[in-house]
């Protein structure tokens, strides 16, 4: 059974700003979460991409977004999944409901994003 636990120290945009963003900006930064998160699984992908699995990612800051623009926002991080070969795709059959969240972080402590993706059979 295939488990990966993702930290980051920052996340995307949030879908207000990233929808106001021009094409090639956001395309770029869409680009910049491929290449992180290939950085992090290069060596930690399962055998072939997964089928089925649970997505739960939790986001960590000291403001909060409403429900659409943080699940939106993390669209970039879910796509970099698939360009990485951790996730067949993004679709309904594949990951079902995302569990996101947020969590209060003081702002000292600054940005964090934690992801964890489980095969499911």
């Amino acid at each position: 059974m295939y488990k990966i636990d993702l930290t980051f120290h920052s996340f995307p945009k949030s879908l207000n700003k990233a929808l106001r963003t021009n094409r090639f900006k956001a395309n770029a930064a869409n680009k910049g979460w491929d290449m992180i998160v290939f950085g992090m699984v290069v060596r930690k992908r399962p055998p072939e991409p997964l089928k089925k699995a649970r997505i739960r990612i939790v986001r960590h800051f000291y403001r909060t977004l409403d429900y659409d623009g943080l699940v939106g926002s993390m669209k970039p991080v879910v796509d970099a999944l698939v360009s990485a070969g951790v996730l067949k795709s993004d679709s309904w059959e594949v990951l079902g409901v995302w569990d996101v969240t947020q969590e209060f972080r003081p702002k000292s402590q600054g940005p964090l994003l934690t992801v964890t993706i489980e095969e499911m059979t």
